[in-house]
Formats: C-alpha cells, structure tokens, sequence
C-alpha cells in the first residue's frame, strides 16, 4: 500500500471529495441569467448535448433531467455529431458541449461546424483558455485542479456542476442540489478515509472472469459507461458498459462462471429490475456482483460505494469502480492509471 500512497492516480481518486465541495463552493448560476430567459422564452427549438468519453457520459443524467424537464433534448456523441449527425444543429439549437480540456480533435471540429449553423454554445470545461472556452458565451467551469492521469476529479466535478446548471435552466431547486451533493461529497470523504480496506475488500471478494459488464439503468449509465472506460484505461482489463435492460437481449446467453457484471442497484424507479437481473445471472452461474451503498446493501455478494442523496447518486457509483481498477492494475502489474498508447487529450480522430 505504501507504493500506492506515491501514486498520482491514487493520489487524485483521493482528492476528488475535497475537489467536489471546492467545485459546489464556486458555482455560479447568473452567469446562465441571459440564457435561461432565452430558454424559457421558446429560443430552442433544441437543445444537444455532446462530448467525448467520460465527459459525454457525465452529461447522461443531465439529458435526463432535461427530458424529463419537457424540453428536446438529444444526446449524442461529438464524433457522430460532427460527421454524422450535422443536420441536427441550427441557428435555433442550443449545443451543451462538455469537454475538461476543451480542445481534443472533435470537440474543435464542431466549434466550426456550431459557428456555421449559428447555434449557440454552453461549454462545461476545465481548461478556460481552451478553444471550446473562448468560443463559448456560456461557460460552467469544473473548477479542478489539473490532472495527470485517467479522469477523476474533473469526472466528478463535471457530474456535479452539470446538473446544478440544468436546475438552474429549467427553474429547479438550486439549493435542494447543492444540499444532495454537499452530503453525497462528505460520504465520499469518508470512503476515502478508508479506503485500504475498501481496496482490501474488493481484493477478497472481486471474481475477475473472461467476460466482464458494468450494468445500470436511468442516471447509473452515466458510472456504467464512464466504469467500462476506465478499466480499460487505468488498468487495461477489457469490459462493455450496457443498460441492464439491453443486456437481457442477448449479451444474457454469456451467462455463466465466465461471467463477472458489476450490477449498480440504481434509481429507486428501476431497482426491483435490477434485483430481479441480479438474481438470474446467479441462479445461472454468473459472478454477478451488487453495487450499491452501505445502508441498501441487501443483496450478495456486493460492491460497497459512498452514500448517495438525490444527484449525488452518479458521483458516489463511480468510486467503486476507481477502487476496482487500482486493484486489477496490480493485479496484471502495472501501474495504475499510466497511459501507454494515448494521453490526457486525444488530438486526432
């Protein structure tokens, strides 16, 4: 463990609670003042929301809440919307691009494509002197420290910043918001207190297989998806994020002792769906493991994450998953969180 103290990958894992509240401190909604008049006056007739990786994945929840909202929103990733997708955007679009370092190579090429549509540009970014950030006229900052390694505290960040801005645009609670993160923040802080022994679990109780899938439903495909990238990343252990529900059309028949999923137990609209997944990949076999937090922890075997209330559910989902992939980087003895073929920012498609 005292090697893992010294590792910068670990060292920001553990830092992301303190980043998080520093975050929440920092947000501002007026600087959205103009924009939501605009929203609330009808000016969209759409609104797209696109990234790439973790960054496209942390905006999952919030096309939720924008859904859910009543306004049209699409989600889509920035490679397909620049070379696939173009006719979607116009001069009555609102494109919410979230992106930390505002300048990987397709997030620059929709700037020019948004420029000729007209559109109009919200960037969630961490890198203020980037491109998407001088080209955008609505900015919500993450507001984290630079890192070296695989997302972490600008994942987090990103996750919680976001949707306190899209309270913000469609008239919602801004302060019940900051309460759920604040609360979800400080459960984060002390996981990582204790961390070792988290680490130590997982080592006791993880079945690593030949086949391995991050399930969820609603909100948790944010941690689904975001979970499956990391471990290839941080600990280069291949594994396919998926909605609980599509697994069931076919990836099922892989159901076996060959099968490990991590299963997040999710919003309370669809957890007896996932209870009852869970259930049939262990009457089959399979190594299906529940994800969840301390005080909902009626299933085995499970996987322990920091409690969560309300929007903090995505922030608290993904810690566990950090946790897995230090231990699997060990396991195949590398070190965690080092790129070997790629880097921070990805500057060519």
């Amino acid at each position: 463990m005292n090697t893992l103290n010294q590792n910068p990958y670990v060292q920001e894992i553990l830092s992301q609670a303190d980043s998080a509240k520093s975050a929440l401190n920092k947000f501002e909604p007026s600087s959205l003042r103009l924009l939501i008049q605009s929203i609330q006056r009808g000016g969209f007739d759409r609104i797209v929301l696109t990234g790439m990786g973790a960054s496209l994945f942390a905006s999952y929840p919030i096309w939720l809440q924008l859904v859910h909202a009543g306004l049209p929103a699409y989600w889509i990733d920035c490679a397909e919307f620049i070379h696939h997708a173009r006719l979607i955007v116009s001069r009555r679009t609102l494109v919410w691009i979230t992106s930390q370092s505002g300048r990987s190579a397709e997030i620059v090429a929709a700037l020019e494509l948004i420029k000729q549509a007209g559109a109009t540009i919200l960037a969630t970014v961490n890198d203020l002197t980037s491109p998407l950030a001088q080209a955008a006229p609505y900015l919500v900052p993450i507001h984290a420290e630079v890192e070296g390694t695989v997302s972490t505290r600008t994942y987090v960040n990103t996750l919680a910043v976001s949707q306190l801005a899209e309270l913000a645009l469609t008239n919602g609670d801004i302060s019940k918001g900051l309460d759920e993160l604040n609360v979800t923040a400080d459960s984060m802080a002390g996981y990582f207190a204790d961390w070792e022994n988290h680490l130590q679990m997982i080592k006791e109780h993880f079945t690593r297989t030949s086949s391995l899938f991050l399930l969820g439903r609603g909100s948790s495909l944010a941690a689904a998806y975001t979970g499956a990238l990391i471990l290839g990343e941080a600990s280069k252990v291949p594994a396919t994020g998926m909605q609980a529900a599509e697994f069931r059309h076919g990836p099922m028949e892989l159901a076996s002792p060959n099968l490990t999923t991590l299963l997040f137990a999710g919003p309370r609209e669809t957890q007896e769906l996932n209870i009852r997944l869970h259930k049939d990949l262990i009457g089959a076999g399979a190594y299906s493991i529940w994800v969840t937090s301390p005080d909902a922890a009626r299933l085995e075997p499970y996987l322990l994450m920091p409690r969560a209330v309300g929007i903090g559910l995505p922030l608290a989902e993904i810690i566990p998953i950090q946790m897995l992939t230090i231990h699997l980087a060990m396991e195949n003895g590398i070190e965690a969180g080092k790129f070997f073929r790629s880097g921070k920012i990805t500057l060519s498609e």
